[in-house]
C-alpha cells in the first residue's frame, strides 16, 4: 500500500511539475501569422480551441499568435482595434473571446466552433 502511495504521489508531483514548466507556444509575430487568436485565461471555450490547437498540430500547419486578453492591456487594446475591422462582429454589447482573425483574408471568427472549423480547413 505504501509503494501505491508513493506513486501516486511522484506521478501527481510530475503532472504538476509538467503543468508549471511546459513549454509556452512559439512566439509568432503579427506580421507573420495566418491566424491571430486572442483568448483569455480561464475561458473554457478559449481552452477548447487551444486543446484543438495542440492536440491536431494545427500550429505546424499554420502560423498562430496567441494573445492573452483578460490580464494583457496591450492586447486587449488590440482587440479591440481588430474588431474595428471586422463588420460581421456586434461589439455593441462587448467583445467576447474566443476571437481569432483571419490575416489573409481580413475576417474575424467568433466563438469555438468557427475557429475549430477554420483550422480543419
Amino acid at each position: 500500500m505504501r509503494k501505491i502511495i508513493v506513486a501516486f504521489i511522484l506521478l501527481f508531483v510530475g503532472y504538476v511539475g509538467y503543468q508549471i514548466f511546459k513549454p509556452a507556444p512559439p512566439i509568432i509575430p503579427d506580421s507573420e501569422a495566418d491566424l491571430i487568436l486572442f483568448w483569455g485565461n480561464g475561458c473554457p471555450h478559449c481552452e477548447v480551441v487551444k486543446n484543438f490547437i495542440t492536440d491536431n498540430k494545427s500550429d505546424s500547419k499554420f502560423k498562430i499568435s496567441q494573445k492573452e486578453v483578460y490580464y494583457n492591456k496591450a492586447n486587449q487594446k488590440q482587440l479591440e482595434d481588430t474588431v474595428k475591422l471586422c463588420p460581421e462582429v456586434d461589439s455593441t454589447k462587448g467583445i467576447s473571446v474566443p476571437l481569432a482573425f483571419d490575416v489573409k483574408n481580413k475576417l474575424c471568427l467568433l466563438g469555438d466552433t468557427p475557429i475549430i472549423q477554420w483550422l480543419k480547413k
